[in-house]
């Protein structure tokens, strides 16, 4: 049996060093070890390996076999930029993941009911180079920068390792490494948050230590200052371009009475990446429009050419996003895209507005922290406590995979003092068409006929259907539960840039946060006090 190895795992630099222990000894290839990293870290992006070569003074060297390796030997994690490619099939491994980890296939495989005939539908194709597939990165990487600068850099960094002086650029080299950080930001947004810039500059700072400024509290403070200016004139002069995610924004574009700088701001709130794509090269608004009648007349076939519909879909995403940031009316909207209203197009909607795959990620998720939950729930006091405790022993008896998880959902609304049920209308004994009529006059709703000779209370019965409803317009049906309806439901507040309910805007940000783990650095403080009791 191999003996128990050891590693010092350096994340961007020694002041990030984490331990790595493995039973089964040294893997057999870079790999294995590479998915050891990833799996117990937790890493997302896409990285290579380093090591300490004995033979080149202990300098990091990139790893290429695991016979390099010993006992607590130290390995370097180097981050790989994420770039963006005409055609380049993007799926959960492709995007900022390293070789050997396990395919949404394979995990969604462990999935049961609805999740696995989704799963195989979180794969797309970027339509054009302008197509972002990455988010925001764990770790910054500092980009180089130009030969002057990187020349006065190299000196600077020299001279502050050997006698701890600063660097003090000259404004051509600030400027230079300004704009060269700023490209490097608008590669993931045109609206970072302030944390995002902080991190940018702490990264500088960590890169080239020569730039440190020893009279602020942080050492960075100047450099975030210096970002910020650098990044609202990179956005004024992308607007003049016709950035579409910025020019948006601009006065001209904005509706009468919103014709201020900060009215109505139109930018990433929920973790999108690609918010607002340009459109792909070679084509033009009017041949998008041409493509969209098209796909409006394939949609109305009674035998559908479901491949010719998904590549038109992909083919017009710019053209919808668009559309979609000008607030169009759902039942307009719903007429001209018919075809995004659809389980499978709102799973790639959502991989494509933000790189994660929705189904598979939500459930498998909401399955592996259901034990965590409702240890959580089972503390909860009061009326809403009594709700929980009545809700669980519906569930108790009951295998049924969909029966756990629509308690678990429920469960959480009323822990963070909402109510599913503000949203989930209910039938019994009643044609479906009545229930969809009954619901056609509310904003946003989802609706379940129970099966005929099921008496079954609550949660748990069969259901003859399950559907949505958006501003009175009937948009999906013959869903198979509640928690799958609510993962459609998610799904559109992005596919459609709504904001979430007010009634239920805490569970909703439980699911954004929690769930799917996006913009997460900042919760609400109900959220955030939920996602401290899950780690304990």
């Amino acid at each position: 049996m191999a003996a128990r190895v050891t590693f010092r795992v350096l994340f961007g630099g020694e002041e990030d060093a984490r331990k790595l222990s493995i039973e089964s000894g040294i893997p057999r290839t870079v790999e294995d070890l590479a998915l050891k990293i990833n799996t117990f870290f937790e890493v997302t992006e896409k990285f290579r390996l380093q090591y300490k070569d004995k033979d080149m003074d202990n300098q990091f060297m990139n790893l290429l076999s695991t016979s390099e390796l010993e006992d607590k030997g130290t390995l370097k994690v180097v981050y790989m930029l994420c770039e963006t490619t005409r055609s380049a099939p993007l799926t959960e491994d492709a995007c900022c993941t390293i070789p050997g980890t396990p395919s949404k296939a394979s995990s969604s495989s462990q999935e049961p009911s609805d999740s696995d005939s989704h799963s195989s539908n979180d794969t797309i194709v970027l339509s054009s180079p302008e197509t972002r597939s990455c988010p925001w990165p764990r770790s910054f990487v500092v980009p180089r920068f130009s030969s002057c600068a990187e020349i006065m850099l190299q000196k600077g960094n020299d001279e502050f390792k050997a006698q701890g002086t600063v660097l003090c650029p000259t404004p051509k080299v600030r400027s230079d490494i300004l704009e060269g950080l700023a490209e490097e930001i608008i590669k993931y947004t045109a609206y970072p948050r302030d944390e995002q810039l902080e991190e940018v500059a702490k990264a500088l700072i960590q890169s080239h230590p020569c730039l440190l400024e020893k009279v602020t509290r942080t050492g960075y403070c100047g450099w975030k200052h210096y970002l910020k200016i650098k990044i609202m004139n990179f956005r004024t002069k992308l607007s003049r371009a016709g950035h579409p995610e910025v020019a948006i924004n601009s006065l001209k574009n904005k509706r009468s009475g919103q014709q201020s700088p900060a009215a109505n701001i139109k930018k990433p709130r929920k973790g999108d990446v690609n918010f607002c794509p340009n459109i792909p090269s070679g084509e033009t608004k009017h041949s998008l429009e041409m493509e969209r009648v098209a796909l409006l007349m394939e949609v109305k076939k009674k035998k559908r050419d479901e491949a010719l519909i998904k590549e038109k879909m992909q083919r017009t995403f710019s053209l919808r996003r668009q559309e979609v940031l000008q607030e169009p009316k759902i039942p307009e909207f719903f007429n001209k895209w018919p075809a995004l209203f659809d389980v499978i197009e709102i799973n790639l909607e959502f991989m494509r507005l933000t790189t994660v795959p929705l189904t598979s990620t939500f459930l498998r998720e909401l399955d592996r922290l259901t034990g965590d939950l409702i240890r959580v729930f089972n503390t909860k006091g009061g009326a809403a406590g009594e709700k929980i405790g009545a809700m669980m022993a519906k569930m108790e008896n009951n295998q049924d995979i969909n029966v756990r998880r629509d308690c678990v959902l429920r469960c959480l609304s009323i822990y963070l003092c909402e109510d599913l049920d503000t949203l989930v209308k209910e039938y019994v004994d009643i044609e479906c068409s009545e229930a969809e009529a009954d619901v056609a006059g509310t904003t946003m709703a989802i609706y379940t006929v129970q099966a005929e000779g099921d008496d079954h209370d609550g949660p748990g019965g069969l259901f003859a259907d399950v559907g949505m409803v958006l501003e009175g317009v009937k948009v999906l049906n013959n869903l198979k539960s509640i928690n799958h309806a609510c993962v459609m439901l998610y799904g559109l507040i992005y596919a459609l840039n709504l904001s979430y309910p007010k009634n239920l805007k805490y569970t909703l940000e439980a699911y954004q946060k929690i769930l799917m783990d996006l913009e997460s650095s900042k919760p609400s403080p109900k959220v955030r006090a939920l996602k401290l009791k899950l780690l304990r």
